[in-house]
């Protein structure tokens, strides 16, 4: 039997968030205004932009674009998503930034790497009002095509 990596990541990230989510004291985080630029990475490469705003809850809700750029799959025009994600930010520090862990779901259309409905992953570093994000959208191969769009974002809060 073949391993699908994909799915064995996923399962992995999802028991992180579990964890952290039910860790006794989580690191807290200032509700606020997202705004994040990047770009897409390994797949593709286009500029990403994100607007986004969490709750005191921990659960965000954000809508992004990509500008047209090239894909593993051919080229692409502008890719717009929605995503709801619950952040969990686990009491340890890592390079002197609080770290947190992402899991959520979105809503993306027009990406010729994934279809409609994905998963939303990321793990990023805060420091103050700055934080660095790798993040990952992935039907998790419920849908084809499923290469998935991974991204690298520095966010601002607000």
């Amino acid at each position: 039997m073949k391993i699908k990596w994909t799915r064995v990541a996923v399962a992995a990230f999802i028991v992180a968030i579990a964890y952290g989510a039910f860790l006794i004291k989580e690191a807290e985080a200032a509700p606020g205004i997202r705004v994040g630029l990047g770009r897409t990475v390994v797949n593709s490469s286009a500029p990403w932009g994100e607007f986004g705003y969490e709750l005191p809850n921990g659960w965000e809700i954000a809508a992004a674009i990509t500008g047209a750029g090239d894909t593993h799959n051919g080229p692409q025009g502008e890719v717009r998503a929605l995503s709801f994600s619950r952040i969990v930010r686990p009491p340890w520090r890592v390079f002197g930034a609080n770290n947190y862990l992402r899991l959520g779901v979105a809503y993306v259309d027009g990406s010729a790497l994934i279809g409609d409905s994905n998963f939303r992953l990321g793990i990023g570093l805060e420091w103050s009002v700055m934080q660095l994000e790798y993040f990952h959208y992935s039907s998790a191969g419920i849908h084809q095509p499923n290469t998935g769009v991974d991204g690298i974002q520095i966010r601002f809060t607000y």
